[in-house]
């Protein structure tokens, strides 16, 4: 076993790819790869004309045992489908494809250049049955641990960034004075996508007494009126006391917001200079 570096003519779709069942031969297993996938297909395609291939990924292969010098692709084969047609979009010709798939992948096969991801990096895993255990890892999901783990939506936005609900997440972990099993609760699987859904809402924002600007959560608020709100909101979605399902219109978020009662600031003391929320603590 080995890596090793190959040509896009050097490779083979997998004929026994679990995305596809069974085919019969190479252009059978397009066929059944563009059925499978349609627009999913353009949109790989859109990354690979802009981006080239992935460089923390390499193609799992295993030599032909009927042509000489070709390798076929255990794990790769969507990506390997996506550059066959963008190298040579004429073979769409030949193949059933809906017509906005098929225009598109054409648009991009003008802009491709098979030079800016060849050689392709593999690694060459010597037999079909020693794949079996890191194709299980990566497909079947995260296996205790043992598969690719996906982030949560916390870490999502922290790696997006400049996210004013996790600027809101964190200054209530940082200054709201929670209990540890507090902690506990708002960490795990906290629904971030919820909170920038009411934070999102100008009307939620004038009764908490916050503004964004330039992707920042700002207040004019004393450190101790701002955090009240902002800490009942955080954990009234960790323990589900409310939920998307109760905060989907405006009037909902409002309602919502209107009823924190003892929780809500007083926004009496807003002095008109807004900071950012991040200098709460100094």
């Amino acid at each position: 076993m080995a890596g090793i570096q190959l040509k896009l003519g050097e490779l083979l779709l997998d004929l026994e790819n679990p995305r596809i069942s069974r085919a019969t031969g190479q252009r059978e297993a397009l066929q059944k790869i563009i059925e499978d996938q349609d627009l999913k297909l353009v949109v790989l395609a859109e990354s690979i004309v802009a981006d080239g291939l992935n460089p923390m990924d390499r193609w799992l292969v295993v030599k032909s045992p009927t042509e000489r010098g070709k390798y076929i692709v255990l794990e790769g084969n969507r990506r390997l489908a996506t550059i066959k047609l963008l190298y040579n979009s004429a073979v769409l010709n030949d193949l059933e494809v809906r017509s906005p798939v098929k225009k598109r992948l054409e648009a991009l096969s003008e802009q491709f250049d098979l030079n800016f991801i060849e050689p392709i990096e593999c690694f060459d895993i010597g037999e079909r049955s020693a794949a079996a255990t890191w194709l299980t890892q990566r497909h079947t999901g995260e296996n205790a641990g043992r598969g690719i783990v996906n982030w949560g939506g916390v870490a999502t936005a922290r790696f997006r960034g400049r996210d004013p609900a996790l600027q809101a997440y964190d200054l209530v972990l940082s200054f709201g004075d929670l209990s540890e099993e507090e902690k506990e609760v708002v960490e795990d699987r906290f629904p971030i996508t919820t909170l920038h859904r009411l934070l999102s809402t100008p009307a939620v924002r004038d009764k908490i007494g916050v503004e964004i600007s330039d992707s920042k959560l700002k207040t004019d608020l004393p450190p101790a009126e701002v955090i009240k709100p902002l800490r009942k909101i955080v954990l009234d979605l960790a323990n589900e006391t409310v939920n998307v399902s109760k905060l989907k219109s405006r009037d909902q978020q409002v309602d919502y917001v209107s009823k924190l009662g003892k929780d809500l600031p007083n926004l009496k003391k807003r002095s008109g200079v807004m900071k950012p929320g991040r200098r709460l603590g100094r």
